[in-house]
């Protein structure tokens, strides 16, 4: 009996414990979501046939060292840059979309065959600054953190230090 007394008690004092958990808990959305998921980059309209190199002179863009990750995707399309990142993209001539290039290891890239109109994002943390330099090295513009552009002119632009 006496057994069977502590069984009971044991049990209803588990219950209440639920309860009061169930009660007092508020809904799993209510806390603020500080997670960083990335931040949006949007490709630019395809350039017009008559602003793309002919035939066998069109090259690929490349970047050097290898950026940490690369794709491909269609006119007007937009894509998630992971936090960490800075993401460029570039019309390719060669497969007709845009390349993405997500730069996150900090080092200066060294850019070929980047022309017309793309984008950037620069979803980078720790406030880190990337700067866009010209054919000479010198400095041609500055992207902090947070910071992106849906039309920007790559002519200009021949190396990345994106940190």
């Amino acid at each position: 009996m006496r057994d069977t007394r502590r069984t009971l008690l044991a049990g209803l004092g588990a219950l209440g414990l639920a309860l009061t958990a169930v009660f007092t808990a508020g809904p799993a959305g209510a806390a603020p979501d500080n997670r960083d998921f990335g931040q949006i980059l949007t490709m630019p309209a395809a350039p017009p046939a008559s602003a793309l190199p002919a035939g066998a002179a069109a090259e690929p863009p490349t970047a050097w060292p290898k950026p940490n990750k690369i794709l491909h995707v269609g006119a007007r399309e937009s894509i998630t840059c992971e936090s960490g990142n800075l993401c460029t993209a570039t019309y390719d001539p060669t497969q007709g979309d845009y390349v993405v290039y997500y730069f996150y290891y900090c080092d200066t890239y060294t850019l070929s065959n980047w022309s017309g109109t793309g984008s950037y994002r620069n979803a980078q943390t720790g406030g880190a600054t990337a700067r866009f330099y010209g054919q000479t090295g010198g400095l041609v513009t500055s992207v902090p953190a947070g910071g992106s552009s849906n039309s920007y002119n790559w002519g200009p632009i021949w190396s990345i230090k994106n940190c």
